[in-house]
């Protein structure tokens, strides 16, 4: 059974370190915009870089640009990794990332202090290019580490200005080492929330259970485009009416699963596009996530079904492009007992949910026992400038992590 640990981290440090990263990147028009392989972000891995070796690990970049911070101890052994992204959203909040990376640096600096060891190696991983803002491709740093994007892909995944990856990292401007990442074990990570529930349901913590999975698709209505002030209702083709009716169907299919799933339509584009022509094309796209793989197949047949019947309706032509699918990504179950363990060791509310965002997380998963401990957003702020945690609640979830991330350890010395 697990049992509450001695060690104990340091909530006033974790905060002070927090605020000290987000004076990296300042946006003038508000929030953080820290994107990867830029002057801030070199100046955002030289600040944590120093919090590494303060805590006694040693700081060098990965050959696809992560920070890694490895311990010494047992060094033939794989890593137990923790940690999260450095980079930002355009003006995005303090914590987002940040907070795991600090996280996972507390855990290192705790031990420390304690003058406790793991049984293995431990890195702390602040991941570089999470967000995709650079090169257009989320987690595309940690799917480097995994193996899923080998080495020579690097030089042709280019960014806007058409420079490679393997060329943004070889020419920027980060004075640390560089060396190949250690293998990886087990990996941690701690989040903010980004959404509601937590704060709402007044829990301090939760273990991820699974990340969500993504569904996407564009559906295609036709009409027929005529003049708006001569053309009778009663004769009208109009796509947007099909657009319109087939949304509202999207809604009804998500909150029928009871919070199961969420479904958007973010995107809509209308043809001709003018204010006295009748709309005689619309393409939406509509995105679908959810824990449960069932959940996305059934909101998917339902779309396609009910743009037909739309379409009917208004007597429209409907089509829905291949959907890009992403199914869900489970997490490890031992993991996710012993974060529920470690909370209701230190008496913190906790639950298990899905994460309806990705993370690098979900790219370790399938290779390596992954698990997440989730903190509540102040009002599900994230990828804001209004993103706030509140300090106990990042203190609990750190606190958390260290003693899961110790319940590991012994879990992998024994098996």
């Amino acid at each position: 059974m697990l049992t509450s640990s001695d060690v104990r981290i340091d909530g006033g440090r974790v905060m002070q370190r927090l605020q000290e990263l987000a004076c990296v990147g300042r946006d003038p028009r508000g929030g953080l915009s820290r994107f990867a392989f830029t002057p801030e972000h070199a100046e955002a891995c030289h600040l944590v870089a120093g919090w590494m070796a303060e805590a006694g690990l040693q700081p060098f970049l990965d050959p696809a640009g992560n920070l890694v911070g490895i311990s010494d101890r047992a060094a033939a052994l794989p890593a137990i990794g923790v940690g999260s992204h450095l980079d930002t959203v355009p003006m995005a909040g303090s914590f987002d990332g940040a907070l795991g990376v600090v996280g996972a640096v507390e855990c290192a600096q705790s031990l420390r202090d304690a003058d406790r060891a793991l049984t293995r190696p431990f890195a702390a991983l602040a991941f570089a290019e999470e967000e995709g803002n650079t090169f257009g491709i989320g987690c595309l740093t940690s799917r480097v580490l995994v193996g899923e994007l080998p080495p020579d892909r690097m030089a042709c995944i280019l960014d806007r200005q058409g420079r490679s990856l393997a060329q943004r990292i070889r020419e920027w401007a980060c004075p640390l080492p560089r060396r190949e990442a250690p293998a990886i074990a087990a990996y941690l990570e701690l989040h903010i929330e980004q959404g509601p529930r937590l704060e709402a349901d007044g829990h301090q913590v939760a273990a991820v259970s699974a990340i969500a999975g993504i569904y996407r698709a564009t559906v295609t209505f036709r009409g027929e485009a005529n003049h708006a002030g001569t053309t009778p209702m009663a004769l009208r083709r109009d796509a947007l009416w099909g657009a319109a009716k087939l949304i509202l169907k999207v809604r009804r299919a998500a909150l029928r699963t009871g919070g199961e799933a969420v479904a958007t339509v973010g995107q809509i584009e209308v043809t001709p596009g003018s204010t006295n022509v009748i709309p005689g094309l619309t393409r939406m796209r509509v995105e679908v996530r959810s824990g449960a793989a069932d959940c996305l197949e059934e909101i998917r047949k339902t779309v396609e079904v009910e743009a037909e019947r739309v379409a009917a309706e208004f007597g429209l032509t409907a089509e829905a492009s291949p959907w890009d699918r992403m199914p869900p990504v489970p997490l490890d179950e031992g993991i996710r007992s012993l974060v529920m363990a470690a909370a209701q060791c230190r008496g913190l509310g906790a639950i298990e949910m899905p994460s309806w965002a990705g993370h690098d997380a979900k790219i370790l998963a399938p290779h390596v026992p992954t698990g997440m401990v989730f903190v509540p957003s102040l009002r599900g702020f994230s990828h804001s400038p209004h993103e706030h945690t509140d300090p106990k609640h990042v203190a609990a979830g750190v606190q958390v992590l260290l003693d899961t991330l110790l319940a590991v350890d012994r879990r992998l010395a024994v098996a």
